[in-house]
């Protein structure tokens, strides 16, 4: 085997198109099968990349895309980055690890028909002087990869590591100079919001993205919540709590909301889907998971178009109470520079699938005006649509690790009280109330016992689902104690307005930490009793029945409870 030498491209390109298609082609052929996107070439160093010519290679300027280096990290994040492209080559021969985990992490940011290529020999001798090289035995690894795709008759047949990438390629070509991967299949990027005002222009330009608003960041404090019981429960929320910096987004480009939250423009997913969206793998309902990084969109209607602009108030399970109180609400606080800065602006409300509901019956229809929104500004929408600029803001809440509130919640919580609340009359309520759960998940099978127990030191129970709205924010808008079951209930904590503490009773499967935060943002104490569940999470791992089990109150610790509701 003789020395060989890179390849310029238009060579490159040249010997992609006769391994891909069976037949020799001229850059010409080349160039009229790219004209749907950019041509991106990596190489290793700045000596590499001038060997390779570009600029003599018929690819016109604008349509061609240079990378350097090594790690495959930043590699990503920049091809990510790309308008459409049409075709990869990774030409840096001498890391194959690394041309491994760049087709990793990056292969699916390709749209259907684009092409991945990894150089693996240059396959053009440096001349009749050249050295002779020994032969390496074992094949370069994108090479393997490309050979196990061929081979595999069914997904199982190739490593897990790159079984979605085997699903996902049409067509793979393996040579001993060329891996190719054709794309088969669609996907989309998820967005981070740090991503929303830099990278989203740059990958799809005919989206302008711009920030309006932005609010800094709010730090809270845990210090005086207590945890009481055999488990205290996992995970725990950290003695302070900092929220990023909050930003209020204006998309002006044709963005498609499927279901719920969900909302994207051509191959990327808008961070503003995703209800946590600073976990490690951000999820929404209308799409399965591609690793980390992307996923794909599940079947859906098509879209009807919504002339105008919209401001995006869809949550996770649209028409559920404790989605709404939380992860909704949390979204308030850029209507109002949003609506100064467009007066058309409408508020876009969703109408959940799978349930009977009419806009008439939705609680929306009374918050919002409460809030100051006219209710000829609330929309509803019961399939997909497509609006032609959206606004969306980076939310106040997120429930799950890392665990945040923003103290603006306050304020924006005070408004809806006091909009409810304007015009009727306010009876004396009293000062410590129960909340019981008599109903659906999590169930606390002795009940009885604990209302006797809390009656027993003055606490009033109230079921909130029986009140009508007015009087379910006049109860905890007087309350200077609330104790209860967790869960939905609680949620009107959102309404105090003197709140010294709040007690919740739970079982310590249950993973949601609502109550503590509500608590952190109206600077109230916490305490939280934990109880065994009926089911608990399997050693090292999680069950959701576990976190929906139903449970017993522990009776060991009513001494303490007592205690605890007769000193406060």
């Amino acid at each position: 085997m003789q020395a060989r030498h890179l390849p310029t491209l238009g060579q490159l390109l040249t010997l992609i198109d006769a391994a891909d298609a069976g037949q020799s082609a001229d850059v010409a052929d080349l160039a009229t099968g790219r004209e749907r996107g950019v041509t991106v070439v990596i190489a290793q160093n700045k000596k590499q990349l001038r060997r390779l010519a570009c600029e003599e290679a018929g690819v016109p300027p604008e349509s061609l895309r240079t990378l350097v280096g090594r790690k495959s990290r930043p590699l990503a994040d920049k091809v990510l980055g790309l308008p459409p492209i049409s075709l990869v080559i990774d030409t840096r021969t001498a890391t194959g690890p690394q041309q491994g985990r760049l087709f990793e992490e990056a292969f699916f940011t390709l749209d259907p028909g684009a092409r991945w290529v990894a150089l693996l020999d240059p396959g053009v001798p440096t001349g009749p002087d050249a050295p002779d090289m020994p032969a390496d035995p074992t094949p370069p690894l994108m090479e393997r990869v490309a050979r196990s795709f061929e081979a595999a008759e069914r997904p199982a047949d190739v490593r897990p590591r790159w079984r979605t990438h085997q699903r996902s390629s049409d067509r793979v070509v393996a040579t001993s100079e060329l891996a190719i991967f054709r794309k088969g299949r669609s996907h989309l990027l998820k967005t981070r919001e740090a991503d929303a005002v830099t990278l989203l222009p740059r990958r799809e330009p005919d989206l302008e993205v711009c920030e309006i608003a932005s609010h800094d960041i709010s730090t809270l404090s845990t210090h005086d919540h207590e945890q009481h019981g055999a488990n205290s429960g996992d995970p725990q929320v950290p003695a302070e709590m900092a929220s990023p910096r909050l930003g209020l987004r204006r998309y002006d480009g044709a963005i498609t909301l499927p279901v719920n939250a969900l909302a994207y423009h051509g191959r990327t997913l808008l961070p503003d889907s995703f209800r946590w969206h600073l976990s490690e793998v951000p999820t929404a309902w209308g799409i399965r998971d591609t690793g980390t990084r992307f996923a794909r969109l599940q079947e859906h209607a098509e879209p009807r178009h919504l002339p105008g602009s919209y401001y995006h108030f869809g949550y996770n399970n649209s028409g559920h109470f404790g989605h709404l109180m939380t992860e909704a609400l949390a979204k308030l606080w850029g209507w109002d520079a949003a609506k100064a800065d467009d007066p058309s602006l409408k508020i876009l409300c969703r109408i959940h699938p799978d349930r009977q509901q009419a806009p008439s019956s939705r609680l929306e229809t009374k918050l919002l005006p409460a809030y100051g929104i006219d209710p000829d500004d609330i929309v509803w929408a019961d399939g997909p649509v497509t609006v032609d600029r959206l606004y969306a803001c980076t939310p106040m809440w997120h429930n799950t690790v890392p665990f945040y509130a923003h103290e603006g919640l306050r304020t924006d919580w005070a408004r809806l009280r006091d909009g409810v609340l304007r015009g009727s009359p306010a009876p004396e309520g009293p000062s410590k109330i129960f909340v019981t759960r008599r109903g659906g998940h999590r169930m606390c099978r002795n009940v009885e016992q604990v209302e006797q127990l809390v009656t027993a030191q003055g606490f009033t129970i109230v079921q909130p689902e029986r009140l009508s709205l007015v009087e379910q924010v006049a109860t905890f808008a007087q309350a200077r104690v609330v104790a209860g079951f967790g869960g939905a209930g609680m949620f009107n904590l959102a309404y105090a307005q003197r709140l010294e503490a709040v007690v919740v009773l739970n079982q310590w499967a249950y993973e949601a930490r609502n109550e503590q935060l509500f608590a952190a943002v109206q600077d109230a104490s916490c305490h939280t009793f934990w109880s065994k569940p009926d089911i608990d999470h399997p050693a090292g791992g999680r069950a959701y029945a576990a976190h929906q089990s139903d449970w017993e109150f522990d009776l060991g610790l009513s001494d303490e409870l007592s205690d605890l509701l007769a000193s406060l």
